[in-house]
């Protein structure tokens, strides 16, 4: 049996509303934060992340990954 995926599209208009649902909130500066520690959200690549460059949320330990070209590529290969 296949493995179910469940993928939500949203877009900028609707972008708070699910970082709200991962406990993210934005910063004055626009970066992606934790709502409790107000720490920035960090990429798998170790750097913060700003809302407008947000491409993907992926399952399991919360990766929030850009939308660049370099970043959507290792996706695709898993190498996030």
């Amino acid at each position: 049996m296949a493995a179910v995926t469940t993928k939500i599209i949203f877009n900028k208009s609707s972008r708070n509303f699910v970082l709200d649902i991962f406990g993210k909130s934005v910063d004055s500066e626009g970066f992606i934060i934790e709502k409790s520690s107000r720490s920035r959200v960090l990429t798998p690549e170790g750097k913060e992340i700003t809302s407008d460059e947000l491409a993907v949320i992926k399952k399991g330990s919360e990766k929030f990954i850009a939308g660049d070209l370099t970043s959507l590529m290792k996706l695709t290969k898993n190498e996030l």
